[in-house]
């Protein structure tokens, strides 16, 4: 009798042991294709970020090599030049104050003017008011921002 309990305890023993291994084996198992599908997902999420930036910059090209050619007056390329320089996802962000200096003195002068409907809003010797001083500082600027330009028109990450 006491045979058989001892017998009977270690099948059940090996038993418990058996599945508490195959439970083992499954949280392992678990645990991998988490850390791939995780890994799978950032993979992706850097693909997705190298592709904008990518994006980012052949629109920093094309709008440069646009301003060197003078099909876009220099106003309109620092706003959109500034903008897509610090929308970059980079682990370190572009100094563009420190390496495009016309660009960015140009970008805070008109930053704040106001375009499309707002611009509409505002009376009419106020906008030429505005216009004048944009032009004027577009005049000071234009050979720097087109130096710029050209470097930029180069421009990778």
């Amino acid at each position: 009798m006491n045979m058989m309990l001892a017998t009977a305890a270690i099948v059940i023993v090996l038993a418990l042991a058996f599945y508490a291994g195959m439970l083992l084996n499954k949280l392992k198992m678990q645990k991998t294709h988490a850390l791939k599908v995780e890994q799978a997902q950032e993979q992706r999420k850097q693909q997705n970020i190298q592709d904008r930036n990518n994006n980012i910059v052949e629109s920093i090209r094309f709008i440069a090599k646009a301003t060197t050619q003078k099909q876009c007056n220099v106003s309109e390329a620092a706003i959109r030049l500034t903008v897509l320089l610090e929308t970059l996802q980079l682990k370190e962000a572009v100094d563009i104050a420190g390496t495009y200096p016309a660009l960015t003195a140009m970008y805070e002068k008109v930053k704040d003017m106001p375009t499309h409907d707002e611009r509409k809003a505002h009376p009419v010797k106020e906008i030429k008011i505005m216009d004048i001083k944009r032009e004027l500082f577009e005049v000071e600027k234009e050979a720097e921002i087109i130096k710029e330009s050209a470097l930029l028109a180069e421009f990778t990450i």
